[in-house]
């Protein structure tokens, strides 16, 4: 059956800027190249920098990702690569890269850009005739935030890639698509699917949603994190896609990390809502049905996707002004080390109220002692000689959190003997931008493809004479890094922490992350024996009644027998956006803590 090898080298703005070639210069003949840029919060910013300057709007990390690249196509590489890089500003992005190609010396290259996803007019417009717009967490009408919109963008799907790349794009720039749409633009083209072909379309948006994030599939965040080898350099992920969906997920040839059948599965689990019904602009998706099997080191083959029609709407993620926001951090440390630090936050917000500012929200902090993710678990029995006060407020005007931020400083003198870690002085004045998740009708929007030629300019590559007889593939990291590598200690899960065989995470290991303001926790049986159990044992009261301490308005429990799993959607955690754990991302290391007290006989031991 016939294939495509499409990768993934970038999983939010900020990552690491030499994935793509490194990947390339491992596995060269990949088909595609996929990049990830583009984060809610990640709108915002990119909209301030517009305002500031009409040709901004676009991640410009991404130029010179493909600058760095540019010797890739000059020594006569293939690969495609498929990014939502444009931001808010497609256009002036493919300018630059087009600038940035043809200074650096690269054959002729056609660069296409795929809009349409702005709908910020429709929605501060809005007469009603492409949706209410409520706000699909708390059902609040746009009208509350109407006129504080910055940026509102449909998640678009793999149409427009799909034509871009029929016309012939080397590289296509995107605005908002949805994350798994660039892989599923890319098999659509490549196997000539039609766009109902339901369950080709779901086998690709699962392969898409395993690469989206990165080295997510092949090591990095995992539960059993430490035990991976070369952690220095874990690999970037690649999926071997057939054209009947169905896909084999693997990294570069000589990279560190890892892809087993339990990497897999975290990632599978991570931040898809129901199950049953993953929505994705091109198709609908159960995961009920996928099955995985190891066929070689570092190979899991993914298979078993059922895909129905997607809804006649789409999703937008807008973003809105609402007001200010300043967070502080200092370090205390000797005996009572955790008492002091919450003492002197204590002390911070009381002045603070004294001098008669108030706050819509503040809090302390204590980092290092459980304050991440509060548990109804959570001991202070443990000696902490070392702790990170963290103070965070937020205000509709910027005066208050203005004076927050000269008052904390001042511990330093008049705080706890051993406080430190004040460096960097004072604290910010940060803008808070809330996310609104709203829906739109599927026809109120218009996918747009543009295409043109970059010039020839081979012959200004100073690598192109040698780089065009070969491309080299890296045989693995460096001897010294090897070495440096394998002084680390080896940790296993019996032996990284004497608190470990006496809770969930010896018979389970999880992921978690946002949902609006609710938090996805997967948790993932390490065996069927113990998937049995946690069947009765690890409810969603249980659950609830756990992380009482976070308020959580509700909690649901849904199975995925196939994958000896349980997705439990947290309502309304993360309604408070200035805890440190804003995005839910430790919320599942967290309930990994849960204690085995009255799991049932025959569980784990110590």
């Amino acid at each position: 059956m016939r294939s495509i090898r499409v990768g993934n080298a970038q999983a939010f703005w900020g990552d690491r800027p030499s994935a793509a070639r490194e990947l390339l210069t491992q596995e060269p003949e990949l088909d595609f190249l996929t990049m990830d840029y583009l984060a809610e919060v990640s709108m915002s910013i990119l909209a301030k920098q517009r305002q500031r300057d009409s040709e901004r709007g676009y991640p410009r990390d991404f130029v010179d990702v493909v600058r760095d690249l540019a010797s890739y196509w000059a020594a006569g590489g293939r690969c495609r690569l498929i990014a939502n890089a444009g931001g808010l500003n497609p256009r002036s992005c493919a300018t630059m890269c087009q600038r940035a190609l043809e200074e650096a010396g690269c054959r002729a290259l056609k660069i296409a850009i795929v809009y349409g996803d702005n709908v910020l007019e429709l929605l501060t417009v809005n007469d009603g005739t492409s949706g209410p717009f409520s706000n699909l967490d708390d059902g609040r009408p746009l009208s509350d935030v109407q006129d504080r919109l910055v940026t509102a963008n449909a998640y678009m799907g793999c149409e427009g890639i799909v034509k871009a790349l029929e016309a012939g794009a080397d590289i296509v720039i995107t605005g908002r698509v949805a994350d798994p749409s660039m892989v599923v633009g890319a098999c659509a083209h490549a196997f000539g699917w039609k766009l109902d072909d339901w369950y080709a379309l779901a086998g690709a948006t699962v392969a898409g949603h395993l690469l989206e994030c990165g080295t997510h599939v092949t090591g990095g965040i995992a539960t059993d994190w430490l035990m991976f080898p070369n952690h220095q350099h874990i690999g970037f992920p690649i999926a071997e896609i057939s054209q009947d969906g169905s896909c084999v997920v693997t990294k570069g040839r000589g990279s560190g990390g890892a892809v087993n059948e339990q990497t897999v599965k975290e990632q599978l689990v991570y931040e898809i809502g129901d199950p049953a019904r993953y929505i994705s602009p091109d198709v609908c998706v159960s995961f009920l049905g996928l099955k995985l099997e190891t066929v070689g080191k570092d190979r899991v083959r993914v298979f078993g996707a059922i895909g129905s029609p997607c809804p006649s709407t789409l999703k937008v993620s807008a973003t809105y002004r609402d007001g200010y926001r300043a967070a502080g951090m200092l370090t205390v440390f000797g005996l009572d080390a955790a008492a002091k630090a919450r003492k002197g936050g204590q002390v911070v917000l009381g002045r603070l109220a004294e001098m008669g500012w108030h706050y819509r929200d503040a809090i302390v902090e204590v980092l290092g002692h459980g304050d991440s993710v509060p548990r109804a678990d959570a001991t202070s029995s443990l000696p902490i000689i070392e702790a990170v006060l963290r103070i965070a407020v937020e205000s509709e005007s910027s005066e208050p959190i203005e004076a927050f931020t000269r008052e904390m400083i001042p511990l330093v003198t008049a705080g706890a003997q051993g406080t430190t870690g004040y460096a960097d002085g004072r604290p910010s004045v940060q803008e808070i931008f809330r996310y609104w998740p709203c829906l739109i009708e599927t026809r109120a929007i218009e996918q747009q493809v543009e295409i043109w030629e970059t010039r020839d300019t081979l012959a200004n590559n100073p690598e192109s004479e040698t780089s065009k007889r070969t491309i080299k593939i890296s045989a693995g990291p460096s001897k010294q890094a090897v070495h440096a590598e394998s002084n680390a200690p080896c940790v296993s899960k019996s032996s990284s922490s004497s608190l470990a065989g006496h809770r969930l995470i010896s018979v389970a290991y999880g992921r978690s992350g946002d949902k609006g303001t609710g938090a996805n926790v997967g948790i993932l049986a390490r065996t069927e024996s113990d998937y049995a159990k946690l069947s009765q044992w690890l409810t969603a009261e249980r659950v609830h009644a756990y992380f009482k301490p976070l308020e959580i308005e509700s909690v649901e429990r849904i199975a995925i027998p196939n994958l000896l799993g349980f997705n439990f959607l947290l309502r309304g955690v993360l309604r408070r956006g200035i805890r440190n754990d804003a995005q839910g991302k430790a919320i599942a290391q967290a309930l990994l803590l849960m204690p085995l007290d009255d799991y049932p006989s025959g569980a784990a031991t110590s």
